[in-house]
This record gives C-alpha cells, structure tokens and sequence, in this order.
C-alpha cells in the first residue's frame, strides 16, 4: 500500500469519528417543484447550495413516485457537497400535510398527547382515518399549555421518504412539517406583537401564494390564493374582513410577507397596514429556518 492508499484508508476510518465529534447537518426542504437545501454545523448556516428543479409527477401529492432518482439525485448532491455524512432534517412537501389545532381544554394534557388521540379517535375532518396517519403533536406558545399543533400525513408518505433517504445513502434524522417550521421561525416574531394581534403571513410557495392566519401565537387556517395579482389581494382583503368580524375590528392587524408579491401597496392602502418583510436569511426560507430549531421538528 502506497502513501496515498493509506492516508485514504486513514480517512475513511476516520470518517465515522469526525461525523460523531463534529456532526455536521443539512436542512432540506422538499417540494413537488424541487429541492432546496443548505448546510448547517455548530450553528453556522452555509449558503443554499441545493437548489434543483424536479421533473413533473416525480412527487405526486407529497409522496415520492420516482423512488431510485430521487435517491440518486439527493446522494450525489450531497457527495458533491461534501455532506454524505451529514445528518438530514427535511421538511415534507406541504401538499401532504394536514394539520389542526387540539384544544385539551378542562381536560388533563396527556403526556402522550398522540396515544391519546389514537385512543379516542375524534373526528378531525382529515382525508384520511388516525389508523393511516402518522401524527406529531407539538405545544402552541400562546396556547396556555392546553393547545397543540397536530400535523399529520398518510403513513405511507412518511415510509416512502424514508425509503428514498435510506437507499440514497443519508442519515436522516428527522421529518418535519413545514408548517410547523414555519411557526417555530416566527416564534420571535410573533412573541413581540400586542396580544390579540391578527397576523397575515403572506408566504410565496412554487405552486402559489399562501395566507395563513394566526392569532396569540396559534394558527387559525391557511389558505392558497389565487393566481392573478388583483385576484390575490381580494382575496387578502377577504380574509382579513372575516378576521375582523370574528375577533374584532379593534384588534391590531400584522401583515407579514416572505418573499415578493405584487400590488403590495395597493394591499396596504386597501387595509390600512403596512407589509411587514420577512427574510429568513440566511436560510433560504422561513421552512429552512425553522428546521434548525430542534423543538420543530420531530
């Protein structure tokens, strides 16, 4: 064995200790249009580096159809960036992901809140029974510890995505939920609000615009908004009327917007407010953001 043989076999032997002493990981966050991802060690979060197109139907509804592409196509961008070794937290397509808030209300909190609801089997209005799904189950801040976030998906998308990061090579961590991600960015954010604040989040998804609304910390509903621009902003103005009728028109109203949208000002004169940006660098998206924040995920 040459000089160069052994220092490769060193460095290989040595791999399995440096991922252990100094773990390094990446944060995905998987569409149905693509891929985006960065680095992240110690707290540092390095540049988007992952950032690739998908072909049409090679995820269908948040499930992974092209199983070996896609296990290829992740395995060898993280061989490229020197990340194979690294730990995976990747965030699910939103498209798979049904969530609602549980309300514990006088009852006890279960300390295994998802074992409780398996158990009583309420009707939540999913698309699918509680037997199908996979559930994680997390504390709401402004939930006075009696509501939490239940966001669920078919089983079976869960056991596909394991499926593609298992023969691509990777270790994954973890599956979250991108709208759990979402909240945990804000978390700072909305801490800093007048209670009772209506907030907007304004988000730019691949497929479109998305509202969600959120008041105290806890999500009310999330909604895609049309395609046109004048169309967008009706629909805003829409749902902020509702709002308003529901809460009160005197509650403060927070508009929050990541990424670009058109007609911004026109919203803003509509309803009197200001659109607050929201740059989640430097992580490429409030999604990313929120994986990094352990609590986020499950």
């Amino acid at each position: 064995m040459d000089v160069s043989e052994l220092l490769d076999d060193i460095k290989e032997r040595l791999r399995p200790l440096k991922t252990r002493m100094f773990p390094q990981q990446v944060l995905l966050e998987l569409t149905e249009a693509g891929l985006v991802g960065q680095g992240y060690s110690n707290g540092r979060v390095a540049p988007i580096t992952i950032n690739v197109p998908l072909p049409s139907l090679t995820i269908k509804e948040g499930m992974p159809i092209e199983v070996e592409p896609l296990a290829d196509l992740i395995g060898d961008l993280l061989v490229r960036d020197g990340l194979i070794d690294a730990y995976v937290m990747a965030a699910l397509p939103q498209v798979a992901v049904d969530w609602r808030v549980i309300d514990w209300g006088a009852a006890e909190v279960p300390d295994d809140g998802v074992a409780a609801l398996r158990e009583r089997a309420p009707e939540l209005g999913l698309p699918y029974g509680l037997e199908e799904a996979a559930m994680d189950l997390r504390p709401l801040a402004g939930g006075g510890g009696r509501k939490q976030l239940l966001a669920t998906t078919r089983r079976e998308v869960v056991e596909g995505w394991i499926k593609v990061f298992h023969q691509a090579g990777t270790n994954l961590d973890r599956l979250a939920c991108p709208q759990t991600c979402r909240l945990a960015a804000l978390a700072g954010v909305l801490e800093g609000l007048e209670p009772g604040a209506l907030v907007v989040l304004l988000t730019v998804l691949e497929q479109g615009q998305q509202l969600m609304a959120i008041r105290d910390g806890v999500p009310l509903f999330e909604w895609m908004l049309p395609a046109r621009a004048d169309a967008q902003r009706a629909e805003v103005e829409r749902c902020v009327a509702f709002l308003r009728r529901e809460f009160g028109a005197v509650e403060p109203l927070e508009l929050l917007l990541e990424g670009e949208m058109e007609e911004v000002e026109v919203l803003e004169e509509a309803l009197g407010v200001a659109v607050r940006p929201i740059q989640p660098e430097p992580y490429g998206s409030l999604v990313l953001q929120g994986l990094a924040i352990p609590e986020a995920a499950p």
